[in-house]
This record gives C-alpha cells, sequence and structure tokens, in this order.
C-alpha cells in the first residue's frame, strides 16, 4: 500500500446576513491510497467550525467519509461510508464507460447533518419546527451516457421515521459537457410538499450555479454562485442567497457569502483521468458516481428538510418567543371563552429549532379547565415553557380579571410561567422565577 496523495483544504466562509456578519471555516483532510491491482481508498475529515449564532444549527459538526475503488474489466466498483454525529449512511455502486448507478441507505437521529449534494450549507429548520425522531432513508440513482456528450440523471431516495408520513425525495437531470441541471419533487404521505432545480455550468477557471427549493406552504430558497480558480490549489466563490418563509418571518434571510478554498500538498489523481472534477482530481467514473450518489442523498435530505412528516407542524406557524405564541393563541381563544363563558386553557411549547408555538386550546368550565400535564400534552420532540388559559366571562363572583390564588399555586408547583386571557381583554403573564405579575398588552375579546 502507499499513499497517493495527500491533501489539506481550508475553506473559509465569511457572509454577510441579516443578523451581521459570520465566519466559517471547513478544514479538509484528505489521503488518498494505492491498495495494487486497481484498488485504491480515500479517507477524508471534515469539521465544521461557525462563529456565529445564525449558524450554530452546524457548530462543531465533523464529517468522516471512507471511499474505495475497484477497477475491473467491465467497469469500477464503488463502495463507501459516511459517519457524522448520531448520522450515517452507505452506498455502493458500479459504473462503465456509458453507465454509473448508485444504491445507497442510512440512519440518523434528527436531520441529517452531512450535508446535501443539491444544496450546501442547509438550515434544516428553515421549512419548518423540527422533530427529534429517528429516520431511516434508502435510495438509488443513475448516469447514463445517452452519446453526443450527453447524460441523464435520475435518483430517488425514501426517507422513514416513527409516527410520521414517509417522504420522498425524487430528482430528474441531464448534462450536456460543461453544463448540468434537474428538477426534483418532494412529497409526503405521496402529497407534494416541495420542488425545485438547479443549474450548473462547470468551466476550466469559473463557475456558475443556480439553485431554488420551493415547499407548498409558501416558503422557498434561492442561491446563484460565481466561482473563480485562481490557481490550480485556490478557488475564490460569491453567492448570494435569498430565504423567505411566511410562516417565521425570523427565519427570513438574505445573505452574501465569501468562499476562499485553498488545498495544500499534493493532490494526485490515480487511473487514467477521463473527465476531471471540481478540483481537477478523480477520474471519470469516479466523479460520476459520486455525482450520482450525491444527488440521491441531496434529495433524501431535502425530502426530510422540506417536510417534518406531519401535515399539522409543516403548516404551523413559529414565533420567536413564548409572549408571540400567547397573543397569537389568546387573540384567537379569548372571544370565544368570553362568548360561551366557559374557560379555555393549553400550553405553550418549544420546538427543536428554538421556535414557540401552542396546543389547541382545551375548553373547560366556568371558572376551571384541565389542561392536562405538561410532560405529555405537548407533541412529541417538545418541551413546555409556559402554561395559558382565560377567565371565560365577566362574572361577579369570580375576580376574573387576575390570577387566582390557585392559578399561581399551580404555576409555582410545575415550575413554568402561565399567561391569563381576562374578559375585559388583556393579557397578564405570572413569571415564576420572581413570583411578579405583568401585563403584557391588550387582546381581543
Amino acid at each position: 500500500m502507499r499513499i497517493r496523495s495527500l491533501k489539506l483544504t481550508l475553506l473559509t466562509f465569511l457572509a454577510a446576513a441579516n443578523a451581521g456578519w459570520a465566519q466559517s471555516e471547513y478544514p479538509e483532510v484528505a489521503s488518498t491510497f494505492g491498495l495494487g491491482r486497481g484498488f485504491s481508498a480515500t479517507v477524508e475529515h471534515k469539521y465544521h467550525n461557525s462563529r456565529h449564532g445564525a449558524f450554530s444549527q452546524f457548530n462543531g459538526s465533523e464529517v468522516t467519509t471512507f471511499s474505495m475503488h475497484r477497477e475491473l474489466r467491465p467497469g469500477t466498483f464503488h463502495y463507501g461510508n459516511t459517519f457524522a454525529q448520531s448520522e450515517s449512511h452507505q452506498h455502493f455502486g458500479f459504473s462503465t464507460d456509458r453507465f454509473t448507478g448508485a444504491y445507497f441507505q442510512g440512519s440518523g437521529v434528527s436531520f441529517s447533518k452531512t450535508g446535501s449534494g443539491l444544496y450546501k450549507d442547509l438550515n434544516h429548520y428553515f421549512f419548518h419546527g423540527g422533530n427529534r425522531a429517528p429516520f431511516q432513508f434508502k435510495g438509488g440513482g443513475l448516469d447514463l451516457d445517452v452519446g453526443s456528450g450527453v447524460s441523464v440523471q435520475i435518483a430517488g431516495t425514501k426517507v422513514k421515521s416513527p409516527g410520521l408520513e414517509d417522504r420522498d425525495g425524487r430528482y430528474a437531470g441531464v448534462s450536456v459537457g460543461k453544463w448540468s441541471g434537474g428538477f426534483f419533487g418532494l412529497e409526503r404521505g405521496g402529497e407534494g410538499v416541495g420542488r425545485g432545480f438547479n443549474f450548473t455550468f462547470r468551466g476550466v477557471t469559473t463557475g456558475i450555479e443556480y439553485q431554488e427549493v420551493l415547499s407548498n406552504t409558501g416558503a422557498h430558497l434561492r442561491r446563484l454562485g460565481f466561482s473563480w480558480r485562481t490557481h490550480p490549489s485556490s478557488r475564490f466563490s460569491v453567492e448570494l442567497e435569498d430565504a423567505r418563509n411566511p410562516l417565521y418571518a425570523d427565519a427570513d434571510e438574505r445573505r452574501v457569502m465569501f468562499r476562499i478554498q485553498r488545498t495544500f500538498g499534493r493532490s494526485r489523481s490515480f487511473g487514467a483521468v477521463e473527465q476531471d472534477g471540481e478540483n481537477g482530481e478523480g477520474t471519470g467514473k469516479q466523479t460520476k458516481y459520486g455525482t450520482v450518489v450525491a444527488i440521491g442523498l441531496g434529495v433524501g435530505v431535502l425530502a426530510a428538510a422540506v417536510s417534518s412528516g406531519d401535515s399539522g407542524d409543516d403548516g404551523a406557524a413559529r414565533f420567536a418567543t413564548p409572549d408571540e405564541a400567547a397573543f397569537d393563541v389568546m387573540n384567537k381563544i379569548n372571544p370565544v371563552s368570553v362568548q360561551q363563558n366557559r374557560e379555555h386553557g393549553g400550553w405553550i411549547y418549544k420546538k427543536p429549532d428554538g421556535s414557540y408555538d401552542s396546543t389547541n386550546p382545551v375548553a373547560g368550565g366556568v371558572a376551571s379547565v384541565n389542561i392536562g400535564n405538561p410532560a405529555t400534552s405537548v407533541p412529541a420532540g417538545t418541551a413546555a415553557s409556559a402554561s395559558y388559559h382565560t377567565h371565560a366571562g365577566p362574572d361577579p363572583r369570580y375576580d376574573n380579571e387576575n390570577f387566582s390564588p390557585q392559578d399561581i399555586l399551580s404555576d409555582i408547583l410545575i415550575g413554568l410561567n402561565g399567561y391569563l386571557g381576562t374578559p375585559a381583554g388583556f393579557l397578564k403573564k405570572h413569571i415564576v422565577a420572581t413570583n411578579q405579575i405583568t401585563v403584557l398588552g391588550r387582546i381581543a375579546n
């Protein structure tokens, strides 16, 4: 066995976003070994260190990849394994001069951390508040050379999670010389939930890339990138990104991203170079195989990112603070409570992405409501952060404009703040830590 190449890549990422500047670093170490008789193997380790809270979902993420290629008489056999925190996936396939096919499968405990071949640095909490359900996925893809420099790509991936609807991603694309592009569709339980397309031009020294992801809830991600190779071992790129989600304005972002990639050490391809990759390394068969795997895994990641697997969660509004969630639900239920002269209540809870929402109100009686246990009354994977309830209509028998002693004691016993909607249209908050009550503002009545 001998080392064919040793590469150290440092990619610096600088972004100007709504929240200010952010800096991230992606050190990558890759070693390629020649094992004799047409065998070769590559071990690659990536570490992403982010220095800005807006990108905290990527802080400290590490990915290790092992890939192996075996040259056979009719073609090349490929195998790979990727590990990230609480996630892994495997893939294998075969390629000839005209055909490349791959099968892949994997599992994890939350969202995919290994990234998307279709959309880099995907914020997995942009489209919905997320869940922490474990998932498994499997799929396949192929690249077929149909002649005259034209190749077609097809891929599909299914994502399964306990208690959630299956999610599917499908891709169809075409490559003509240095140009490539394709369309993908995303489904949840057989129903379309998103779509998108990508377009790429890869020249010798320059590149252009456009990507777009749209969800049926109205959210969209769009990215346009330009890259230049300033040196055989250096690449500079500028990317413009626009992200909008009508269900959660705090997720909206516009970014201008600058990437500087520098490779140190020798990175020498093995075998006859039939088609250069982005960095000029790897055989054409390996490059095509890597593209097929990246597309297949990418549509799986997008299927999980665009839909949580639950139609209610996908279309649910999200709020940046518990107070905002309380205002929203109280404005809806307090007029009903006053009209019916019945208390209503529920829970404010925190989602995996850090946003807040409320459970559906439970109707009670004229002077009480049973909203259940906070541990079991909120959706799985979320945490109750406060209770809320109304005090029905005006009633001379009760002091309905203020928290009752029983309300205050209940908040203290469970250790969570409480919100109260009054018949006169005030939203009040009981802060358990200081045992203080404050008026947040007016609500509908």
